[in-house]
Order: structure tokens, then C-alpha cells, then sequence
């Protein structure tokens, strides 16, 4: 990583105001970060933005070399502004999933992205804006000098502003926070009678006191003598009423000072008679109004010491009329008339162990949002938002608080004493809407969590992990996610596991395991797949644990391009002890669609390291066809270079047939779910005889798998599977060992 450090000055300008530098060198410009691997395109960008002059700003520009690189310093560094981002790094997708993990992993959506390509066709324009959070996007030929700084300063001034409204937001929030420890000064009612007190006390002679608002215009026309409604007062004077016109009787006794007062937006005071004129709020639209009747004349004393109060007593309520508009905005929502993330964080933090005890969350996450984003205009979308946060308040019950946390989700605290019903939730989770005489469907995802449960996390604790829910609810296609006290403890336990596996990706602590495919009739093997194994320490962590965890954090690859590296070993130390036997390996189509796993591929049978007949390929049904436009090129390929492929799984997707026999396939396996009760199980053997038949029109080979007795070994011959694999004829083995028992079984 490499910093270069710029002047930008202002153009030239004879009547530049010399008093604004001071003022201006306290913005802050944020620092541009670049991120490609072709360093010579960096030196260009660089050279490029060496005289630019934004705002009289000296800008930071860093540079990545890397995607990893380039996350490790957006971690470190807040005040990047801009990434200037390559889409084809050490991956493909390199870019791509930097976008991902700054917008959804850490969160930043201040840093403005440009995305910049040399390889439109690897991440089309249009698909790559509807998927994905970017500013812009750009091809590397398309940008030119002056384009790039243009485009570079419009960014730069655009994340000035939302970094400023950020800051003051969060400033305005720190405000509020302070004001609400003196609830009793910025209650309105409270501060009110604190006023009457207080005249009263000026005066010392106890004469009664009315209060009563008036709203006004612009004009402060006269007119509004005729709309002068009671707030309150100290006696019942003359019959006064809160929230009532101001009594006849009293508004003749000062009607001459109420004109004036109105009319000059002031004070006015005629011997025992007095009107305090006190704007209420920010924008003047309202005015108290303070009616002070004595039986004495008020002296110039009394007048005096009443001005100096009246100006604290404008100044307390524009600062509660100021504090309740700060409100709004640092715990309101932009858009949607409902509290915001601040204000869940805030209620979370607050609420006392009766409160939790007695509440619970409950959290909906809209699904594929974006989407909607480009499918509806911003009104359209705007309505349909407001008709779900409604139908969300009108379905789930009375006593209900929500909340917009995220453009795509809403926070709901409720009381347990509601008695939300689960199918009232799920209910929510498919609405189809009628907006502007479209319709539109928005489908959510679920969670649902007992807030005494979580009481010993902190509100941000509490709210990433109801997140973590909404994720793996998405991933499991769930509607509905409820917590329970292990999923903490899972999620701990997996984050945990994370880390381990990726350190042991780099330590090579990874082996393979291989179990025989043999021949049914004489149980001699005719070839192997190959398992992974983690070995830590003296001991193996099993599959079924850091597998599924490995596909969710896109380790997947790395971990299966470990697989072929030991396949490979495995094979040539094979054929030096004799035995020159295929050795089938699985793939994803996450492995299938990343250049890095072919290229390996390809390498090791172009460079002698093995022969292509002595690899197989193995994928499963349900990904081969799911993917089938992306797979089905890509498996061609190999298979033409002499590479086998194996269908994994076979009979518990579902395949299209026309897809099936267009595949480049040479096995396909019978799942072990066929497998495991095939000699009773009459559903099983119509599946198996369905699959065998289907392989021997399409001339594919068939292995079953998962064959734990002779009872099945029989069952599957006379049907007439001839290979097979099952702890019946070997469980997987190191390669030393399985040496060994090829000695024995070989032999036979």
C-alpha cells in the first residue's frame, strides 16, 4: 500500500474572500482510494488527479493492489471518500465482493464507489447496477483525463455533504440525548406552569395570570384577536378554559394592548394591565401570549424585570420547540412517519428488566429489494412502504412501536400481552399490495426474538444478531426465524470456526481421505473419491461442520482447490505403488464459475501432473441444474479434455431431462437416501430402476452409494447396478492406508 499526498487549490479568482480559508480547511475531503492490480493503471489514475483542485483541500490518495488489501484498509480507515474500484483482480469477482463487504459487513454507505473496468463482459453494466450498491460505473476506455476528474470531484463534493449531514445528525442525536436528562425544563406543560410561577413571583402581589396561545402569520395581522385559545392560567379568571377561547369579558379588558401587541409582535403594558409577546418557535408561526392583570399599577421596575423574563422565557420555549424538532429528526425516519435505528437502539438501551421481560422483537426484512428499486419509481415504492409499515400496524395489535432501521427492514417492539400468533407474522411475509393501480408483491423474511433472552447484550449486540437471523432465515428460505438461546451460542461458535478454517487454509492442515468404488460382483475397486479432512491436532474436525460454513463465507473454492492439490499427490503416489485408478473429486458451481479452480485444473493436466482420465469431476444434481447455463459449457469443456464427470446425489433434485441428456456426464451416482432401505422399500426401488434405466438409454455409468450390507449389495446387483461404494467394502482411508488394503483386496 502506497500513499500519495496532493495539493488541490482554487482557481484563480481576483475576489476570493481571504476570511473563507479558515472556515473551508476545516471540511474534510475524505481520502480516494484506488484499488487495481495493474499498477501501471494505478500510475495513470494517479497522474490523472495530481493537479486536481477541489475546494482548496490537500487529498490523501491510497491504493490498493487488491481486493483483500483494500477491505483491511476501509477497516482501518474511516475517512475514505471515494473507492475507485477495478472489477477483475485476483478473481473475477474481486471487486465485486469488496462492494459486498463494505456496503453489508462493515457497513459504510457514505464511501462513494466508482466502478471501473477493463472487462465489461466479466460484470455487465446492467446487471452489476440492479445487484449492486455502486455510485457509478465506468469502462477503463471510456474515461478519459478529464472525464475522471470531473467525475472525481462531483463525488467528492457529494460525500462532503452526506458526511456533514452525517456528523450533524450525530451531533443533533448527542443534543437530544443531554436535553432529555432535564425532562422537567423541556416539558412544554411543565416549563408553562414554571412560567406562571415565576410572573407571579415578579409581580408579588399574586394577581391572577392567564396564558393563551395564539397563532399567527407571517403578517401578524390584527385579525387573530379573534383566535386566541387559553393554554392555561394560574386561577380560574373570568372562566377561563384550557383549549377554550379566551372569555369575553377578558379579552375586553384588553383588547386595545392585545392589538397592539400582535400587530408589533411585542410587549405592551398600560397601568395594571400587561401582554407579553414571546415567539414560541423557530419559525414564528406561534406566539404565547401572557395576560398580567394587578390591582396596583406595574412600576418602570416591575416592567423591566418582566422584558428580561420574557426574553429566557422566548428562549426556553424556541430551545423546546427547537428539542422536539431535533427529536424528530435524530430518531424520526426520512421518509415514513415512524421512528428510526436510533431510536431502537435508544428504546433497547432504556428499557429496565420488567421492561425486557415484558417485550419482545420482531423483525422483517424485505426480500430482494434492490430489485424493487429498479422494477417501480421512487412514488410508487414510497406508497408500498407505507402500506406494509400500516399493514404491519394494523395485523400485529395495538400497543405496537416501529421502526425503519434499514431502507429494506422494519423493527417492531411489541408487548408479550399482545399475543402476536406466529401465522400472523408469516402472514405478513407474502403481501401483495395494490399501488397506483399496479400490483406489487413484497416478500419479507422474518425473526422473532424475546428480548429478555438477549438482555445481557447491548442494543447494537441485539440488533446485529437479529440481522444474523433475518441472513440465515434468507439463506434457509424461512419465513420465520424465532431465537433461542443456542443460536447466540452457535453464532459465536461458527464465527469462531471462521477464523480457524482460515488459518488453516494457509497452515495446510487440510488431507484426503479416499473410499474405494468397487465393482459389486467382485468387490475389487475400480476407482476412489476423494473426501476432505480437517486434521487439528491429534484429532479430525468432521465435514458436516466447517463444510457448510466454509459455502457461507465463500471459502468454499479455496478449500476445493486444496482438494486438488491432495488429489493429485493422491493419484501419483497411487500409480508409484501400482495402482492406476481414477480418483472422483466434488465441485461446486461457485468452484465451476471461478477462473482460478479451472486454471488449476487445466494446469496440472497441461503440465504432465496427472493424466485427465484419471480425474473425475463430481457435481451434484441439484447444482448442475439449477445452473445449468452457467455449468453446462464449463463441464463440456472438461469433459472434451478428458476429464470424467460424475452427477452427485442423482434422484433428490429435479432435473430436466432435456438438460440431463445434454449434459457432459459419464456417471451418475444413486443417492444414499435410494440406497438405505432398498430391500423393503418399494418407492426406493421404483427410483433405482427409473435411474438405472434412464443411464443405460443415456450410456452412463452408475454408482450407488451409501451400500452398508450384503442385503443391499444384492439388491442393487439384480437390479442391475454394477458399481457401488459403502462402508460394506471400505470406509475412506488415508492414501498409506488404502495402500495397504489394495494389497489385501486386489489380490483376492
Amino acid at each position: 500500500m502506497s500513499q500519495e499526498n496532493f495539493v488541490f487549490l482554487e482557481d484563480d479568482n481576483e475576489d476570493f474572500d481571504s476570511s473563507s480559508v479558515e472556515q473551508r480547511s476545516e471540511l474534510n475531503l475524505g481520502k480516494i482510494l484506488t484499488v487495481d492490480d495493474d499498477k501501471s493503471y494505478q500510475q495513470s489514475l494517479l497522474y490523472a488527479l495530481n493537479d486536481l483542485a477541489v475546494i482548496g483541500q490537500k487529498v490523501q490518495i491510497v491504493t490498493a493492489n487488491s481486493g483483500a488489501e483494500a477491505a483491511s484498509i476501509l477497516s482501518r480507515d474511516k475517512d475514505i471518500s471515494i473507492i475507485l474500484l477495478d472489477v477483475v483482480m485476483e478473481e473475477d469477482d474481486s471487486g465485486l465482493r469488496l462492494v459486498e463487504t463494505v456496503r453489508n459487513v462493515q457497513g459504510n454507505s457514505l464511501v462513494r464507489i466508482i466502478l471501473l473496468t477493463g472487462q465489461p463482459g466479466v460484470a455487465p453494466r446492467k446487471e452489476v447496477l440492479a445487484k449492486y450498491d455502486i455510485n457509478e460505473y465506468w469502462n477503463k476506455s471510456d474515461i478519459d483525463h478529464d472525464t475522471l476528474r470531473a467525475v472525481v470531484t462531483a463525488n467528492l463534493r457529494s460525500w462532503q455533504s452526506m458526511h456533514e449531514l452525517e456528523q450533524a445528525r450525530l451531533g443533533l442525536q448527542m443534543v437530544v440525548d443531554a436535553s432529555r436528562q432535564l425532562a422537567s425544563i423541556y416539558d412544554r406543560d411543565v416549563f408553562i406552569q414554571l412560567v406562571l410561577c415565576e410572573i407571579g413571583k415578579i409581580i408579588g402581589s399574586g394577581e391572577p395570570v392567564s396564558i393563551c396561545l395564539a397563532e399567527r402569520n407571517s403578517g401578524g395581522d390584527s385579525q387573530y384577536n379573534n383566535d386566541i385559545r387559553v393554554v392555561a392560567c394560574v386561577d380560574d379568571i373570568d372562566g377561563c378554559i384550557a383549549g377554550q377561547q379566551l372569555p369575553h369579558s377578558l379579552r375586553s379588558r384588553f383588547n386595545s394592548l392585545l392589538g397592539k401587541s400582535i400587530e408589533t409582535k411585542n410587549h405592551q403594558f398600560e397601568k395594571n394591565l400587561s401582554v407579553l409577546y414571546l415567539s414560541t418557535d423557530v419559525e414564528n408561526h406561534l406566539a404565547i401570549l401572557v395576560l398580567v392583570e394587578t390591582h396596583v399599577h406595574l412600576n418602570r421596575y416591575h416592567m423591566y424585570l418582566l422584558q428580561v423574563l420574557s426574553e429566557n422565557i422566548s428562549s426556553g420555549f424556541m430551545q423546546i420547540s427547537l428539542v422536539n424538532k431535533l427529536s424528530k429528526l435524530a430518531y424520526r425516519d426520512s421518509e415514513l412517519p415512524i421512528y428510526n435505528q436510533n431510536w431502537l437502539l435508544r428504546e433497547l438501551d432504556s428499557m429496565n428488566e420488567v421492561d425486557a421481560k415484558q417485550s419482545e422483537l420482531i423483525m422483517f426484512k424485505i426480500d430482494n429489494y434492490d430489485s424493487h428499486v429498479l422494477s417501480y419509481s421512487e412514488a410508487v415504492l414510497f406508497e408500498a412502504l407505507s402500506k406494509l409499515y400500516q399493514l404491519i400496524d394494523d395485523r400485529l395489535g395495538d400497543k405496537l412501536n416501529i421502526a425503519r432501521i434499514a431502507k429494506d427492514c422494519f423493527a417492531v417492539i411489541a408487548l408479550k400481552s399482545s399475543d402476536i400468533q406466529n401465522s400472523a407474522i408469516i402472514g405478513l411475509c407474502d403481501e401483495i399490495l395494490d399501488v397506483n393501480k399496479l400490483t406489487i408483491r413484497l416478500a419479507m423474511t422474518s425473526a422473532r426474538i424475546d428480548l429478555q433472552l438477549v438482555r445481557n447484550m447491548s442494543p447494537l449486540q441485539a440488533l446485529h444478531l437479529s440481522k444474523s437471523m433475518l441472513y440465515n432465515a434468507q439463506q434457509k428460505d424461512q419465513k420465520l426465524i424465532i431465537y433461542k438461546p443456542e443460536y447466540s451460542e452457535k453464532l459465536l461458535y461458527d464465527y469462531k470456526m471462521v477464523a480457524d478454517l482460515r488459518q488453516a487454509i494457509i497452515d495446510d492442515e487440510f488431507c484426503v481421505a479416499l473410499q474405494p468404488k468397487v465393482e459389486l460382483a467382485s468387490g475389487k475397486a475400480v476407482g476412489f473419491e476423494a473426501l476432505i479432512r480437517w486434521r487439528k491436532g491429534k484429532s479430525f474436525i468432521s465435514p458436516g461442520e466447517f463444510i457448510p460454513l466454509a459455502e457461507q463465507t465463500d471459502l468454499i473454492t479455496e478449500l476445493d482447490m486444496k482438494v486438488i492439490d491432495l488429489t493429485v499427490d493422491a493419484i501419483q503416489k497411487l500409480q508409484n505403488a501400482g495402482y492406476a485408478l481414477p480418483v472422483s473429486f466434488n465441485a461446486t458451481v461457485k468452484d465451476l464459475q471461478n477462473s482460478q479452480y479451472i486454471n488449476l485444473l487445466l494446469t496440472d493436466v497441461e503440465n504432465g501432473l496427472v493424466y485427465p482420465d484419471m480425474l473425475e469431476l463430481e457435481v451434484t444434481e441439484t447444482q448442475a441444474m439449477a445452473s445449468y447455463d452457467d455449468v453446462g459449457p464449463i463441464l463440456n469443456r472438461l469433459h472434451d479434455l478428458g476429464i470424467k464427470v460424475s452427477i452427485d446425489d442423482f434422484g433428490t433434485g429435479y432435473s430436466s431431462l432435456s438438460h440431463i441428456s445434454h449434459l457432459s456426464a459419464d456417471t451418475i451416482k444413486i443417492d444414499i437416501t435410494f440406497v438405505r432401505h432398498i430391500e423393503t422399500d418399494k418407492a426406493s426401488q421404483q427410483v433405482v430402476d427409473l435411474v438405472i434405466s434412464l443411464a443405460e438409454q443415456l450410456e452412463f455409468s452408475i454408482v450407488a452409494e451409501g451400500i452398508e450390507n450384503e442385503a443391499q449389495r444384492l439388491e442393487l446387483m439384480s437390479r442391475g447396478c454394477k458399481y457401488g461404494q459403502g462402508f460394506l467394502f471400505g470406509k475412506p482411508m488415508l492414501v498409506e492406508d488404502l495402500i495397504l488394503w489394495l494389497g489385501e483386496n486386489q489380490n483376492k
